[in-house]
């Protein structure tokens, strides 16, 4: 079986090889240049270009074609194809998938539009292998897929709202008084779309808004929960460590974030995600 992930899961290349997945690239573009693919290197790159940047980059979907070469060694080898994409809601990623798929005729394509991103993403992604190595069969973990996407919670909070101004998600003048007197959004994915839950004064109360989705559900032990960061990995590490400590967490992973939501959060943001019962 062959799993499919795109690079919005923010897997780096090395990981998508030692967990034997292939990665589609989505790629961000500034005026002078495009940043394509997941590695360390690239995501340093790809943040100080961020900051010195007038404007956001454009982030791009994936050209059916790269879905469809894959799709068509699969079909010469009857080969079975699961294909996780970043939440419909926020790419046409899923779209190209499925355009692939028809153009390919070939039934034992699976895609599931994960209706997440980044860290939520790579967690669906990371059940998905689990349950190839314990040989489910790809219909299988498709309905497994299905059931646990809407179980899984992504939180993040931005340094500052520079980059969610630069967006259009906020007006100028909300954001410039909100980094005056330190007030940040505590984001979450919701039903495949960015909302804000809350907004709160300080990085301190930040942590504890991002913390209270602990709180408020009681988390399963199927995965082990996620911390993100972007760029800043002193800053992820600190907070994983104190979440671990005051929630009673065995296990966890952090992970630098990507371009494909880095463009939104910008440097130095935390994230965080779990599976709830």
């Amino acid at each position: 079986m062959i799993i499919i992930t795109d690079t919005a899961s923010d897997i780096l290349e090395s990981e998508a090889k030692a967990m034997n997945i292939e990665l589609i690239a989505l790629s961000s573009s500034f005026e002078d240049e495009t940043i394509e693919g997941n590695t360390e290197e690239s995501f340093e790159k790809f943040y100080k270009k961020l900051e010195e940047a007038a404007t956001l980059p454009a982030s791009s979907q994936p050209s059916p074609d790269k879905y469809l070469t894959i799709f068509e060694s699969a079909k010469e080898k009857n080969e079975d194809v699961l294909v996780i994409t970043i939440s419909s809601k926020l790419s046409g990623t899923y779209n190209c998938a499925v355009l692939a798929k028809n153009m390919a005729e070939y039934d034992r394509i699976f895609i599931v539009d994960s209706l997440q991103a980044s860290l939520s993403q790579r967690m669906i992604v990371n059940y998905a292998v689990k349950l190839r190595a314990e040989n489910f069969t790809v219909e299988e973990i498709e309905q497994k897929l299905l059931e646990i996407r809407s179980r899984i919670f992504l939180t993040g909070v931005p340094a500052d709202m520079k980059y969610l101004k630069k967006g259009g998600r906020v007006s100028p003048v909300i954001a410039n008084i909100g980094d005056v007197i330190g007030i940040k959004p505590v984001l979450w994915l919701k039903d495949g779309v960015i909302e804000c839950k809350m907004k709160v004064r300080g990085l301190k109360a930040a942590k504890a808004g991002m913390q209270s989705f602990l709180n408020d559900n009681e988390i399963s032990d199927e995965l082990p929960v996620m911390f993100g960061h972007s760029n800043n990995e002193a800053k992820g590490a600190s907070f994983m460590n104190e979440t671990m400590e005051k929630f009673n967490l065995n296990e966890s992973s952090l992970h630098n974030v990507g371009p494909i939501i880095g463009t939104h959060i910008g440097p130095d943001a935390l994230m965080m995600s779990f599976v709830k019962k």
